[in-house]
């Protein structure tokens, strides 16, 4: 009987252990706010659009893409891509804008567990 209580208690107590090369799952996605521009705001031509806001990740923010596309063709204006390797981001680029062209601006952000999130806004010129 002592032999089974044994082998049990040997069972219970590797099955509670911890193993330290397990990590614990990241499915938190990264969280975008952007500040600046507002969505649907109106520029000039020639205006200097702002981008501007936090990124964040409960671990590690690994890439950061910022793409300017035109409403209308779909054409890809600008891309920028960062690798903040950070836990916290602080956005801030820009752009000149253009008569007449609608543009969504779209950030991309990805953790180091591939978890990936996007916001984005629209605006149009004059």
């Amino acid at each position: 009987m002592k032999n089974y209580l044994v082998v049990l208690l040997v069972i219970v107590f590797l099955g509670c252990s911890k193993d330290e090369d397990n990590t614990e799952q990241d499915n938190e996605l990264p969280v975008i706010v952007i500040n600046s521009p507002d969505n649907n705001q109106v520029f000039n031509s020639g205006d200097r659009v702002i981008i501007t806001g936090p990124v964040t990740d409960n671990k590690q923010v690994e890439e950061l893409h910022i793409h300017v596309t035109d409403i209308f063709t779909g054409a890809l204006l600008i891309d920028v891509d960062r690798a903040p390797q950070t836990s916290s981001y602080s956005l801030n680029e820009s752009f000149q804008t253009q008569s007449g062209i609608d543009y969504k601006i779209e950030i991309i952000a990805k953790d180091n567990s591939n978890n990936e999130n996007r916001a984005s806004v629209e605006i149009s010129t004059n």
